[in-house]
């Protein structure tokens, strides 16, 4: 079975990702963040569900403010 993140089903941008007529140019974040065993740690939406917090709806998994 494939690693999954944890937050997936709830996060707003992964949704966003998967419905977006954009989803050419936002698919290598699910790849490198969602579904990478090793690195979705490093998902800054991930960092903010952690602490407990909850992120901007646009926030990207790198940090970055998705400009919608």
């Amino acid at each position: 079975m494939s690693f999954k993140c944890k937050h997936m089903k709830g996060c707003s941008m992964y949704n966003f990702i998967t419905t977006s007529v954009r989803i050419i140019q936002l698919q290598p974040f699910l790849n490198e963040y969602c579904m990478n065993a090793e690195e979705y740690k490093e998902c800054a939406r991930y960092k903010i569900k952690e602490k407990g917090g909850k992120s901007p709806d646009n926030l990207l998994p790198n940090g970055k403010i998705l400009k919608i």
